[in-house]
């Protein structure tokens, strides 16, 4: 199955923004939000949901990368 190259292109391209946007939101404007102690989610403090958050998105992100390679293969 091939794909054309321009979809190729928004497919890393959309993960590079996606990564450039976890790290713009563990900054200074964005994580001072979620920067607190309190309230504490199932006993655990915010920043630390915060960051679990991300990291889980991330990896989810990367997954579906991985399989979207994997189904289409290179092109040559």
């Amino acid at each position: 199955m091939t794909h054309r190259p321009d979809r190729r292109r928004r497919v890393y391209t959309a993960v590079v923004l996606y990564f450039i946007f976890v790290f713009l939101a563990l900054m200074w404007p964005v994580y001072p939000f979620f920067s607190r102690i309190f309230p504490m989610l199932l006993g655990i403090p915010l920043s630390l949901v915060y960051l679990v958050f991300l990291l889980v998105l991330s990896f989810l992100v990367l997954l579906g990368l991985y399989l979207w390679e994997d189904r289409h293969g290179e092109i040559e």
